[in-house]
């Protein structure tokens, strides 16, 4: 009998050990997650999801509409080496790897290599995530929702505003974050709504991170 409660007792202590070891979120506040998962982060990788719009694109080539499939991929690659460039100069918070939204089901199915993009925008087999902790980056809305558009696999559903350019956080299964952690950035002032700064968004979100990161130590 002594024997068995033993047994219990070390079983229900591997138990707890156990449960101790899962995330912050579901045992403390969010603000003890927040601060969990920033100093994650920083030692930690930051993976920037890019809309290629292929689908979109294969269709349009596919009724023969070749001309406006050409713009729409012009005007998406233009503005997915703005964002690239945007992360290379103005982002020292983390390691960041880049990847299209099309690659997002093997992100999630476990895999970090394979399928990340070098900065020409090619996938480079060469280039592997060493990190257990990560958290997703891409333009989006942490606010606003929309229809789902099928010609955007993945996306972030959010509203056509301006808001709609800012950079958004989410989590390692794309669950949008929440304040205090700093989830998003967008510029202050922008000087036309049918422009993007990308630099000024990427430097106000790394100055952010950098902040709440003190805050939390």
């Amino acid at each position: 009998m002594k024997n068995i409660t033993a047994l219990l007792i070390v079983l229900s202590g591997f138990a707890f050990s156990v449960q101790a070891q899962e995330p912050l979120s579901s045992y403390g506040t969010w603000k003890d997650s927040a601060s969990h998962y920033i100093i994650q982060l920083k030692g930690g990788a930051l993976l920037v999801r890019l809309h290629s719009r292929a689908e979109a694109i294969s269709k349009l080539r596919g009724v023969g509409s070749e001309q406006q499939a050409t713009l729409i991929e012009n005007i998406q690659r233009e503005e997915n080496k703005q964002i690239v460039e945007a992360f290379r100069s103005n982002f020292s918070f983390c390691k960041v790897y880049f990847f299209f939204a099309d690659s997002t089901d093997v992100l999630l199915s476990g895999k970090h290599s394979g399928f990340l993009l070098n900065d020409s925008l090619q996938v480079d087999h060469g280039l592997s995530m060493k990190d257990n902790f990560f958290m997703i980056a891409e333009k989006g809305n942490p606010h606003l929702r929309v229809k789902n558009d099928p010609t955007q696999p993945n996306q972030q559903q959010a509203e056509r505003s301006y808001l709609n350019e800012t950079i958004v956080l989410l989590d390692d299964h794309l669950k949008p974050l929440k304040a205090p952690f700093p989830f998003y950035a967008q510029e202050p002032f922008p000087t036309s709504l049918g422009t993007s700064n990308w630099k000024e968004k990427v430097r106000i979100l790394n100055a952010r991170l950098h902040s709440f990161y003190k805050k939390s130590l």
